[in-house]
């Protein structure tokens, strides 16, 4: 489900913020301070992905190990970063599975599954669409298809969506989920589905 208009601010990279030296900032299983603590942050980590707020607005679902978890957003401060949706300069690594695939969605993206070696992409666009604040789009190119005699141009179209996304091998929730479509050359076309995280 799309994330509602409130809550596009989300995911965005924080940092931890007003912790002490010698404490840390817990992550809770629940959005509440007596929930059990799952795992914690230390008080200056950086890049901490937060996927969403809860109703009250105080509490920020973060990703640790292989679940998600809350923790109190007093102690998290958005950093200073560009929107994913409108600028180029936030990378994404993006992912899927049967069949497993990753992208490093940047200014130089690389695909990598398990049939071939990893191919380099040139980004020719990537910028929001018009008129849904939730979505943006991508475009790049290749010429590294080496199972062609006469290798022809590999193009990777995505569509971007902030709602939530679960890679189905884990309990972890992530905030961005990702349509992608591969035209290799002689017609082959591969349509693949995953989840994407900021990149710190």
């Amino acid at each position: 489900m799309t994330l509602p208009a409130a809550a596009q601010e989300f995911p965005a990279l924080h940092s931890v913020t007003g912790v002490a030296a010698d404490d840390v900032l817990n992550i809770r299983s629940a959005p509440a301070a007596s929930a059990e603590i799952i795992a914690a942050l230390a008080p200056d980590q950086t890049g901490v992905e937060v996927v969403q707020a809860d109703a009250s607005g105080k509490w920020g679902l973060v990703n640790t190990g292989e679940r998600s978890g809350w923790a109190a957003l007093r102690y998290l401060a958005r950093e200073p970063r560009d929107d994913w949706r409108s600028h180029q300069s936030q990378a994404l690594e993006c992912f899927g599975t049967e069949p497993f695939w990753a992208l490093t969605l940047d200014q130089a993206p690389n695909l990598k599954t398990l049939d071939g070696p990893d191919i380099p992409f040139t980004l020719l666009a990537r910028k929001p669409a018009t008129g849904h604040i939730g979505k943006s789009g991508f475009h790049a190119v290749s010429w590294a298809d080496s199972t062609l005699s006469s290798p022809e141009p590999m193009s990777l179209s995505g569509t971007l969506t902030a709602q939530h996304c679960s890679d189905g091998m884990s309990d972890r929730t992530y905030g961005i989920s990702i349509d992608l479509l591969r035209l290799r050359g002689a017609g082959g076309l591969d349509v693949l589905t995953g989840c994407c995280s900021l990149i710190p």
